[in-house]
């Protein structure tokens, strides 16, 4: 299966670049399904939402987590953040996405690891 996700300049560079390994989403609410049913080798199209570039990715592997830092203490900050924040700093960052504080204590957070195609 394909999905289409937008992302922030930062995270779609370090993406490309190989250097993010994890992206986190949370689903946006209760019939948002996608993250449940991705699976290994699924494909991500990631559109930078400042220049509109897309980079094609494979699904490596996805995991669920009930809030941003078991995921950033099990995924690895150095896999999941493109910002060199740490800890406390990436759980600021994603609560401060559009809704997603609210969205993750509701629904809780993905790991989907990514590797360019």
């Amino acid at each position: 299966m394909n999905y289409n996700l937008s992302l922030n300049d930062r995270p779609f560079k370090a993406i490309e670049a190989g250097t993010k390994k994890i992206e986190g989403r949370t689903p946006k609410d209760e019939s948002d399904k996608r993250y449940d049913q991705m699976v290994s080798r699924d494909v991500l199209i990631f559109t930078n939402n400042i220049t509109g570039k897309q980079i094609t990715c494979e699904v490596l592997r996805i995991r669920k987590y009930p809030d941003v830092r078991k995921m950033l203490e099990t995924e690895g900050i150095e896999n999941v953040l493109s910002s060199g924040l740490d800890i406390e700093g990436g759980i600021k960052s994603y609560n401060s996405l559009n809704g997603y504080e609210g969205r993750i204590k509701k629904f809780g957070i993905y790991a989907i690891g990514v590797k360019v195609k």
